[in-house]
């Protein structure tokens, strides 16, 4: 991944305000953000851009997450990708942790959010999709205290 593309982050939301909400956030990190408002949206995106992290809802209308992570898996793209959902114990269960990095539940701290996906985008963009072992217990944190 090229310098210029591994601060990019893709935010897919049907939720205007939190779509807002962490646009801001991650812009005052310095990071390139694109939205989409629907997984078909997502999954064109992602076939035109290279993202070091995607923010992803699971149920949205046209195309949910779940169809999202099996295009990102079935092309072989490896961005971070971090859940941010309402879903209850039951869904969230049955995501598939090879395909993800982490869950955020919603209500969260925006700002604690913006700092993981900053720190998520930099280790992303220096060595590559093995280093995200250093990010991951960040992302444990910021899951725990939720």
């Amino acid at each position: 991944m090229t310098s210029e593309h591994h601060r990019r982050v893709l935010v897919v939301d049907d939720d205007v305000d939190i779509r807002g909400l962490l646009v801001t956030a991650f812009r005052m990190k310095n990071l390139h953000v694109d939205t989409a408002t629907d997984g078909q949206e997502a999954i064109d995106l992602l076939r035109q851009h290279a993202y070091s992290v995607v923010i992803l809802d699971l149920f949205m209308p046209v195309t949910d997450g779940f169809a999202v992570l099996d295009m990102i898996e079935h092309d072989g793209m490896q961005p971070v990708v971090l859940v941010v959902t309402g879903a209850d114990r039951k869904t969230i269960e049955k995501l598939d942790a090879r395909r993800i990095h982490g869950i955020v539940k919603k209500p969260f701290d925006v700002e604690e959010l913006a700092n993981v996906v900053a720190a998520c985008a930099d280790v992303r963009g220096m060595r590559g999709f093995e280093t995200m072992a250093i990010a991951l217990p960040i992302l444990a944190l910021l899951s725990s205290r939720m």
